[in-house]
C-alpha cells in the first residue's frame, strides 16, 4: 500500500528529480531517437542535394524549366524522377540513384534506432511489471524511502532486477551501435565517403550522450535514495 510518508516537503526536490529520472529511464531513448532522426534528415537525402542533382539533369537535357511536375513527389519517388529525367546521361542518372539510395539508408537507420528504443522501453515495462507483480508498491518505497524498508520486503529482488535491467539496456544499445555502424560503413560509404564520415561522427556523439543521459537518470534516482 502507498504510504504518504514516503514523500515529504523536506525531500520534495529530490523526490521530483527521482520521478523525472524514472520517466527518463523509460523514455529517453525516444528523445535521442528523435534527435538522431532530425540530424540525419539534415545529412542524407536533403532537399538541397536533390535540387542540385535535378539542376544538373535539367542542364543535361537542355531544359530551362520543367512544366507540370509534382515537386513533392519528385524528391520522394525515384520512378517519378526517372520518368521526368529519362534520357539523361548515365553518370547523372547514377547520381539520381545514389540520391534516392540515401533516402532508403536514412529510413533504415531511423527504423533501427526506433526499434531499439522500443526494445528498451518494453524491457523496463516488463521489469516494472515483474517488480510490482511480486512486491506491489515496494518499488516506489525503494525509490522514495529506501531507509525505512523492512528486511522482509522485496529489497533484494528489486536490486537484482534493476541491475539486470541496466545491463540489458547497455546490451540493447550495443546492438544498436553495431547495426548502425555496419549500415553506415557498408551503405553510406558507397554512396558518399564524406557523408559517411559526417553521419558516423554525428551518430556517435548522440549515441554517447544518450548513454550518459541514461546513467544520469539513475543518478537522479540514487541521489534521492541515499542522500
Amino acid at each position: 500500500m502507498w504510504d504518504s510518508s514516503w514523500i515529504s516537503l523536506e525531500t520534495i526536490v529530490t523526490d521530483v528529480l527521482a520521478t523525472l529520472g524514472l520517466i527518463f529511464v523509460f523514455f529517453s531513448p525516444f528523445i535521442f531517437a528523435t534527435i538522431q532522426k532530425k540530424v540525419l534528415k539534415s545529412k542524407l537525402h536533403t532537399r538541397s542535394d536533390g535540387e542540385k542533382i535535378f539542376e544538373k539533369l535539367k542542364y543535361d537535357l537542355k531544359l530551362s524549366k520543367i512544366q507540370s511536375i509534382n515537386k513533392k513527389l519528385l524528391f520522394k519517388d525515384i520512378e517519378y524522377a526517372r520518368t521526368i529525367f529519362s534520357g539523361a546521361m548515365e553518370y547523372n542518372s547514377r547520381d539520381l540513384i545514389l540520391y534516392f539510395n540515401e533516402k532508403s539508408v536514412k529510413k533504415y537507420i531511423n527504423s533501427q534506432i526506433y526499434i531499439k528504443a522500443w526494445m528498451h522501453f518494453l524491457l523496463w515495462a516488463i521489469i516494472m511489471a515483474i517488480i510490482i507483480g511480486g512486491t506491489y508498491l515496494d518499488f516506489f518505497h525503494w525509490i522514495f524511502q529506501i531507509n525505512t524498508m523492512p528486511n522482509t520486503s522485496g529489497l533484494f529482488s528489486i536490486w537484482v532486477l534493476v541491475i539486470l535491467g541496466i545491463f540489458a539496456s547497455i546490451f540493447v544499445k550495443f546492438l544498436e551501435y553495431q547495426k548502425i555502424k555496419t549500415v553506415i560503413n557498408d551503405e553510406v560509404r558507397q554512396i558518399n565517403l564524406t557523408k559517411k564520415e559526417t553521419v558516423w561522427k554525428d551518430y556517435k556523439v548522440i549515441y554517447w550522450y544518450s548513454i550518459g543521459f541514461f546513467f544520469f537518470s539513475w543518478i537522479l534516482i540514487f541521489i534521492n535514495m541515499f542522500f
